[in-house]
C-alpha cells in the first residue's frame, strides 16, 4: 500500500485496517464530505436555507419564462 501524506493507519492482529488518521487540512476538499455524511461536521445555516433553493439551470430557465412573459405584455 502506497503512503500518503497525512494519511496514517492502524492495523489488528490480522493485519486488518481498524483505524484510519486523516489531516484534514491536507485533504479538506475530499474528506469533508464524507465528514458531513457521517454527521461529524454540522452544515451551517447558509447550507441548510439553501437545500431547497433552485439550481443555477432552474433559476435561469424561471429567468427567462419571466422575461419572456413581460416581453409579450
Amino acid at each position: 500500500m502506497a503512503s500518503i501524506a497525512g494519511v496514517t493507519t492502524q492495523k489488528n492482529a490480522k493485519g486488518d485496517i481498524t483505524y484510519v488518521t486523516i489531516d484534514v487540512e491536507k485533504h479538506r476538499d475530499v474528506i469533508t464530505p464524507v465528514l458531513r455524511q457521517l454527521g461529524v461536521i454540522e452544515k451551517t445555516e447558509f447550507q441548510k436555507e439553501c437545500e431547497g433553493g433552485l439550481t443555477v439551470g432552474e433559476a435561469r430557465e424561471s429567468s427567462l419564462k419571466f422575461i419572456e412573459e413581460i416581453w409579450r405584455k
